[in-house]
């Protein structure tokens, strides 16, 4: 008895293979969210109940044999809507068959993410069930009821799909067996989910400091030169040629996506057509990871700024890189949203042009 329940425990184990590599990407999924899944794995059937499945002659039993396997293939379906980040509600229905027996399982189960907005996110489910089973002959059983308990993790593939691992052991009630009614099957699936809606959270502001401005924008001033930069620009005063440049970079690297280069292309531009300018790319992080490699990240992202800037005709010796890491947020880390705004390139001319009115 105590094996069967280790192996059991070891089974729904397996499932959690890289809840510790767990990352704080934040992709916008929260309040709103819903989930559509479907993945397809193994049922480990409980002795007892296929002891009974299989029990009495060829023409009595639910099974085609007498020894049917434990091992049957299965699939999952499952809809689900998160209320938070955390929490979540699904319904959803599992189907397995083997030794000429059909097992059709419909669930309903309240789910607790540790992160839903994480790239990584264990989660844990619980709710009830109960297994219609159909067997050769039309025979027909199923439990007075049923629960189950189960532990799994995403992993985002893009924004809106993951890749689910989950792992489930019930507990079922059958009044038809003859000794011991309760079963404890066992099912591990693999498979993807689905992000469809949302609501994006708010803003949330310091509460030491005055709100930042979040400034929508489509021309921004670099000394004489007029050109549009960015959609958007994010400053946490409102300054000249103190610009968010809003150029993204693969998941913890410093490798600039293709999809950032038209921005820079831009600037590189302005930049030369001001000549005798000095400009300082300034990188900055959120409060995810260490200090130290915060820094390392903010300046190995603006260094690879200034190289691109370099590579479009800009002297080098116009262009400086610093990196600040976690410690000039303009958000609070509190939030998704915030963090997102912390994770930012800034550009500033040093020193700022003059201010007064050209000499006649």
């Amino acid at each position: 008895m105590s094996n069967r329940i280790l192996m059991k425990a070891l089974i729904v184990a397996l499932c959690l293979p890289t809840a510790a590599l767990a990352q704080q990407q934040e992709v916008e999924r929260g309040a709103g969210t819903w989930e559509f899944s479907l993945g397809g794995g193994v049922k480990y059937m409980d002795g007892e109940l296929l002891d009974f499945l299989s029990a009495g002659g060829a023409s009595s039993r639910f099974t085609t044999g007498d020894n049917p396997g434990r091992l049957v293939p299965t699939a999952a379906l499952r809809l689900g809507y998160n209320f938070s980040p955390s929490w979540g509600f699904s319904l959803g229905a599992e189907g397995a068959t083997g030794g000429g027996v059909r097992y059709v399982s419909p669930f309903a189960a309240v789910t607790w993410t540790a992160n839903l907005n994480a790239r990584t996110s264990p989660f844990v489910t619980v709710g009830t069930q109960v297994t219609r089973i159909t067997g050769q002959n039309s025979r027909v059983t199923h439990p007075s009821w049923g629960a189950h308990l189960g532990l799994g993790v995403r992993s985002m593939v893009s924004q809106k799909l993951a890749l689910r691992l989950e792992g489930r052991m019930a507990s079922e009630h059958y009044a038809d067996l003859p000794l011991n009614k309760a079963t404890y099957p066992l099912m591990a699936t693999l498979g993807l989910s689905y992000f469809v809606g949302g609501r994006k959270p708010a803003p949330v502001y310091p509460t030491d400091a005055a709100p930042c401005q979040v400034c929508s924008v489509q021309q921004a001033r670099v000394d004489t030169i007029v050109r549009t930069l960015v959609d958007t620009v994010v400053m946490h005063e409102p300054a000249p040629d103190q610009l968010v440049l809003r150029v993204q970079f693969r998941t913890g690297q410093s490798e600039l996506l293709a999809k950032s280069r038209p921005v820079l292309d831009t600037i590189a531009m302005a930049i030369i057509h001001t000549p005798n300018s000095m400009w300082e790319v300034r990188g900055h992080t959120d409060d995810v990871g260490t200090s130290e490699s915060n820094k390392q990240l903010a300046q190995a992202r603006a260094q690879t700024v200034v190289d691109y800037l370099v590579s479009r005709g800009v002297p080098r010796g116009d262009l400086s890189a610093n990196g600040f890491g976690e410690d000039r947020p303009v958000f609070s880390n509190a939030s998704a949203y915030g963090r997102a705004q912390n994770r930012r390139v800034q550009l500033i001319r040093t020193p700022p042009p003059p201010t007064g009115k050209p000499v006649q």
